[in-house]
């Protein structure tokens, strides 16, 4: 097992690799990807999320990235036209060697924009560290000596994004790593400087309500840094009696997924999700799986949206 990481670092010296994480619950999620989805609904106060994807399980030193999320809504007095909302984003991945973190605030304005759609802007600002975890060499590998030896070496970061949304659909664009930094280890310079590059997020959704408290909302994300073969996303969900959803997962040819949600006490939801690979890593490391709990109040029945001034409720996890 040890000769396969060594080929697979060779591979990514000279190599297009992702840049950045991707959830397979990316509706549950919504906030990491797009700073614009916090406060979809005026009166939903503070949300938290956090959660953890484990990929590639079996294999050694797989990647594995945690997430922990908290916004909170701001309605001004004596306002139908706007509201604000604020918050906080903390991501953290591991893969091998690599070490990536991210520290983010966040600011989403939200306008309806008719009776049925509200538009709204947001903006991740904080830093990122990535670098080349010096636990994990070797004293006597040159490359040590070419890594930082401090913990924490940040550089700026900024992630705008857009949302259009109603009662039965959104629509989504942010972009990631907007501003390009190089990723430099030190004084000394191993191989090239590796630039990040721009990633463009983009996710499309629509709620279908059927008998029986049964609502189906299919969805797409699709995902691409302008340089390579975008990845697609196509998922569709099943919730039934505002509770339980059911869902599968579709990632260009790579993965196929399994998604169970379900709600309990009143506003606290757990999400999991089984990634079961469908290329050639199967044969080794098939499996990926994704825990997610939220507390969510923007799942639950909000009478204040009903009448004259009502707001567009999104239809992510209003099931």
């Amino acid at each position: 097992m040890n000769y396969l990481k060594y080929i697979i670092l060779l591979i990514c010296l000279n190599g297009f690799c992702q840049q950045t994480p991707q959830f397979t619950q990316f509706t549950f999620n919504k906030y990491g990807y797009n700073p614009a989805a916090a406060g979809i609904n005026r009166n939903s106060g503070i949300e938290v999320v956090l959660g953890t994807r484990r990929q590639w399980v079996g294999f050694e030193h797989a990647p594995v990235t945690n997430f922990l999320s908290i916004n909170y809504t701001i309605r001004p007095q004596r306002s139908y036209r706007l509201w604000h909302n604020v918050g906080a984003y903390v991501t953290k991945e591991q893969a091998g060697i690599y070490r990536n973190e991210g520290y983010y605030l966040s600011y989403a304005l939200h306008l309806p924009i008719s009776k049925r759609y509200t538009m709204s802007f947001g903006l991740f600002a904080g830093v990122r560290n990535l670098a080349l975890d010096r636990n994990m060499i070797s004293m006597s590998d040159p490359v040590y000596k070419a890594t930082y030896s401090g913990y924490f070496v940040a550089y700026p970061d900024f992630i705008p994004g857009i949302r259009i949304y109603s009662k039965k659909i959104f629509f989504d664009v942010s972009v990631q790593q907007l501003y390009k930094n190089r990723q430099v280890q030190g004084d000394k310079q191993i191989g090239n400087k590796s630039v990040l590059t721009p990633q463009l997020y983009t996710s499309f959704g629509k709620r279908f309500f059927l008998d029986n408290g049964l609502t189906v909302v299919p969805a797409v994300n699709i995902h691409t840094s302008f340089i390579n073969i975008p990845s697609v996303e196509l998922n569709v969900m099943a919730y039934y009696a505002k509770r339980i959803g059911i869902g599968a997962t579709l990632r260009n040819k790579d993965f196929i997924s399994g998604i169970f949600q379900i709600r309990f006490l009143k506003n606290l939801t757990a999400g999991f999700a089984y990634d079961y690979s469908i290329n050639r890593l199967n044969s080794t490391a098939a499996n990926s799986l994704e825990v997610m709990i939220g507390l969510t109040p923007m799942m639950t029945a909000m009478d204040a949206n009903k009448g004259r001034n009502s707001v567009a409720k999104c239809p992510n996890f209003d099931f």
